[in-house]
């Protein structure tokens, strides 16, 4: 113990005797009392106990109301700089909160503030008590009692709190709370369930960034211990979360494999989707452009024999658009634009090409695909509000096919499953 260097922040009661030990036990560098206006005289009594405390070594805080739970709170919080200032010392630099003393509110609020802390929990109990043991601890028979990092518990704070975050579409600062709170566990049980909900954000939060493959590997890797997500989850909201991502691995699965495909225009629409439950409509409209231009691709791909809009045979254009376009190609060939694949699939006789027109999409004045253009993530600098999301997101589901509900769902991992 010698080695280590403690800051300990202890509440003060009306008894001396308990902060004493405290400080016995763990000869800390620095105190910080935490008093009432009727304790200040107790904890001014400890510093001047002789070969206790060094000189200078003590700050006192004197709270004005020690039974008011919110106020005792909000003055202890103003110990975080303290706190973090001593921790960025080095890794010899230890910070105990013990509250053992003062009111109950004063305890309660202590260990509220410092559940945030690296540190630890330190109580004074004691080997015998008044009144057959249930009254006050005997005067000499003082023992303080270490808890055990109160981040093994906190563990599951930080499990709930990121299953909020989770829900809220947050996922790569969900997975960042989890590292945190996995790092400051020593817990190998709790470590490994914090490891597990670290995986499944992170895999989620690399899905909603298209990089499939890493979130199928990182998403895998989390189920390994579905056995931690039951225990953590509980049996009710296991199931549906279970079966959501076991859905989702299979699509992930389709989409990762096949890129080239109706699953990723399905996963590009489930995007854009979450993007306006964030109210991001711009990006959410770049996502179902990329969508509505995917289907003309593949359906040029797969219908017509055309692989690829970057590198099109003028051969391969029916007559009545060759002679408009010939003049466009170079060495024999063209690079065709959304309208323009649309235009050719029209001529084509495709289906698509004619519902493209159903839609006024090819209407280069009225069409939601030009307020897209002007989108400030485009070539302007008008941002794009709800109406020109939703225009676009109904045409892109007639044009796509598809119903809402084939679109896949995330899983809701602080509630019970339902549609976003």
């Amino acid at each position: 113990m010698d080695d280590r260097h403690h800051l300990l922040i202890c509440t003060v009661g009306g008894t001396p005797e308990p902060i004493i030990a405290t400080i016995r036990h763990w000869k800390p560098a620095r105190v910080q009392f935490i008093a009432s206006e009727g304790t200040r005289k107790d904890a001014g009594a400890v510093a001047e106990v002789p070969d206790l405390l060094q000189p200078g070594s003590w700050d006192m805080m004197v709270l004005a109301d020690a039974q008011d739970f919110s106020d005792c709170v909000r003055r202890m919080r103003s110990l975080d700089e303290q706190v973090t200032a001593w921790r960025q010392k080095g890794p010899a630099y230890d910070v105990i909160a013990d509250f053992t003393g003062g009111t109950k509110c004063m305890s309660a609020a202590l260990s509220l503030v410092s559940r945030r802390w690296p540190c630890a929990f330190s109580y004074v109990g004691g080997s015998e008590r008044t009144k057959g043991g249930t009254g006050i601890v005997v005067s000499g028979k003082e023992q303080t009692i270490v808890t055990q990092n109160p981040w093994n518990a906190l563990g599951y704070q930080a499990i709930d709190d990121a299953c909020l975050l989770f829900d809220q579409q947050a996922f790569m600062p969900a997975a960042h709370l989890l590292n945190k709170a996995r790092k400051a566990a020593d817990d190998d049980s709790i470590r490994r369930t914090l490891s597990m909900f670290h995986q499944l954000c992170e895999g989620y939060g690399l899905w909603d960034r298209f990089q499939h493959r890493d979130a199928l590997q990182r998403i895998g890797d989390a189920l390994k211990n579905v056995t931690d997500l039951q225990g953590a989850l509980g049996a009710t909201r296991f199931e549906p979360v279970f079966r959501a991502i076991k859905q989702n691995q299979q699509t992930l699965q389709q989409v990762a494999n096949k890129p080239r495909a109706r699953e990723m225009v399905a996963d590009l629409l489930a995007n854009a989707r979450r993007r306006k439950r964030e109210a991001r409509y711009d990006d959410g409209v770049a996502r179902l452009y990329r969508a509505i231009e995917s289907l003309a691709q593949l359906a040029l791909a797969e219908r017509h024999g055309i692989p690829s809009t970057d590198n099109v045979n003028l051969e391969s254009i029916p007559e009545s658009l060759r002679k408009c376009w010939e003049s466009h190609a170079e060495n024999g060939t063209l690079r065709l634009g959304l309208q323009d694949a649309y235009e050719l699939l029209d001529a084509l006789g495709d289906e698509a090409g004619k519902t493209f027109k159903e839609l006024k999409l090819d209407d280069r004045q009225l069409s939601p695909l030009t307020a897209r253009n002007h989108s400030i993530l485009a070539h302007g600098f008008t941002p794009v509000g709800e109406p020109v999301f939703q225009r676009l997101w109904d045409a892109a589901i007639r044009l796509a096919g598809f119903s809402e509900q084939e679109l896949p769902v995330f899983p809701c991992l602080a509630k019970s499953q339902e549609s976003p």
